[in-house]
């Protein structure tokens, strides 16, 4: 039941037009059989009686310059064209000639004269007919002057009109039969691609592009369905388009989410970070305020308010140069950096700190290899790199630095410090801001765990690829620099 209902739905303009085509043509059919039963008879009689009045001046025009006998051409004629019954009548009103009778006397003027009783009556009673032409008219020809009768019946005008009423109830089905079935042909043929084009702009309408509207004409609805499928183009590419944005702008958001999910826990962490020296300050100045037990000895106790104060200002900078790099208006100053020159600038800083603990540094690189970057931030990177190497090997151990061109694209700058390994779990998050493998954060056995995060944040400003991970010696650092032009 749905389906015929949602059949009909779909073909409504189908049967409107069947409809409103049909009431036209059974109209028009009608109006027309009217026109014809109360019009034509009337019609017929005018048209009728000026083509009588017509050929009767014509017959005395000519007959002025004709003899009788001469002019008889004429009146057969006139009677048979006009199926019309006329004769000629002297003086005395004797008829002469009639192309409907016979003669068989003759006047004086030696005419031949027939005057038939019942032809004569009939003529007169036809005078009194209602529905007829009758006139008289007097002729004048060349040998004599004589009178003109002319009579004509419409009756059979009269008769077909009859005839047509009898003959309605057939005509009636002939028109009905021939009219609908032309309306219902003619309401196909034209809703046809209405009803296609319909079909295919509601599909548009639920989004479904898998279809095109084809249809094969010249006229507006070819433009139309163009139009259509123009649109359903366009609109596919807008989606298409608005979609990727979407996605995109999901994307940014959730990014934006995790930014900043990081950076609350990054100024939880620094908060932390900061208020467990400031507590340890705090506890020294009240000892040495209130003279308390070992607290007397303030020249002890201030020399490690010192030390802690400088721990917080290189926590402080190195926050600072990490939020310098983050922010947008960050500009890099590029320059040409002898990478050679630049590591054993590093490690030469680094000697004295090695030597502490009987580290031996062993370099393998070249002289001479140029790279176009920002030399304080690779400086800073690389030595936070030598420098953690150096304090989480154990005491005699030994830390490789090795430059080589593996290609002529790029440099690579491998780190290993010998005699360590690195769970895999702590591998996954040692670039993490605050993350240290030793978990009981005392500034003596490591920093403050944002090294290897502002190492990670140049090397992803300089556009530069690194890896951590354990090897047969120890652990390895592996940077690889692109020889960038300028």
């Amino acid at each position: 039941m749905n389906k015929i209902l949602k059949i009909t739905k779909m073909n409504r303009i189908t049967y409107k037009l069947f409809w409103i085509t049909s009431l036209i043509l059974l109209a028009f059919a009608l109006v027309m059989y009217l026109t014809l039963y109360f019009f034509l008879p009337t019609f017929y009689e005018q048209y009728k009686t000026d083509q009588l009045q017509t050929g009767i001046e014509e017959i005395i025009d000519k007959s002025k310059d004709l003899t009788f006998q001469d002019a008889i051409p004429l009146l057969d004629k006139y009677a048979q064209k006009n199926n019309a019954i006329i004769y000629l009548q002297d003086q005395d009103g004797r008829i002469i000639y009639s192309p409907t009778f016979s003669f068989t006397s003759s006047n004086s003027q030696g005419l031949a004269v027939l005057t038939p009783p019942a032809t004569k009556g009939s003529l007169e009673n036809s005078d009194n007919h209602s529905n007829s032409y009758n006139a008289t008219i007097p002729i004048q020809f060349l040998n004599v002057n004589l009178t003109l009768v002319v009579f004509a019946t419409f009756q059979p005008i009269n008769e077909a009109s009859q005839v047509l009423a009898l003959f309605l109830p057939y005509i009636s089905i002939i028109v009905i039969v021939i009219g609908l079935g032309s309306a219902y042909l003619y309401s196909r043929f034209i809703t046809k691609p209405l009803i296609y084009i319909n079909q295919g702009a509601q599909k548009m309408a639920n989004l479904d592009f898998s279809e095109k509207i084809e249809v094969r004409s010249n006229d507006e609805l070819a433009e139309l369905s163009n139009s259509l499928n123009d649109m359903s183009v366009n609109l596919q590419h807008t989606m298409h388009d608005l979609k990727k944005a979407n996605q995109q702008l999901k994307s940014d958001i959730e990014k934006e989410r995790k930014i900043e999910q990081k950076r609350r826990e990054f100024f939880s962490i620094v908060a932390h970070e900061l208020k467990t020296p400031l507590t340890v300050m705090k506890g020294y100045l009240e000892g040495m305020i209130y003279n308390i037990g070992p607290y007397q000895n303030r020249d002890q106790y201030l020399k490690k308010n010192h030390q802690i104060i400088e721990s917080m200002e290189q926590l402080v900078r190195e926050i600072l140069s990490m939020s310098k790099l983050e922010q947008h208006t960050f500009k890099l100053q590029l320059e040409e950096v002898n990478l050679s020159e630049l590591i054993n600038t590093i490690t030469k800083d680094l000697e004295f700190f090695a030597s502490q603990k009987d580290i031996q540094m062993i370099k393998q690189i070249g002289s001479h290899h140029l790279v176009y970057t920002d030399r304080v931030l690779l400086e800073k990177a690389c030595k936070n790199i030598v420098h953690n190497a150096i304090m989480y090997s154990p005491h005699g151990e030994e830390v490789y630095i090795t430059l080589t061109a593996d290609s002529q694209q790029h440099i690579q700058v491998k780190v290993i410090n010998t005699g360590v390994k690195i769970k895999e779990e702590d591998l996954q998050q040692i670039f993490e801001p605050f993350y240290r493998i030793e978990k009981s954060r005392n500034r003596n056995t490591g920093g403050s765990g944002l090294g290897l995060y502002i190492v990670k944040q140049v090397f992803e400003t300089l556009s530069i690829t690194y890896s951590f991970n354990n090897t047969e010696q120890g652990v390895q650092f592996l940077v690889t620099i692109p020889l960038s032009t300028k």
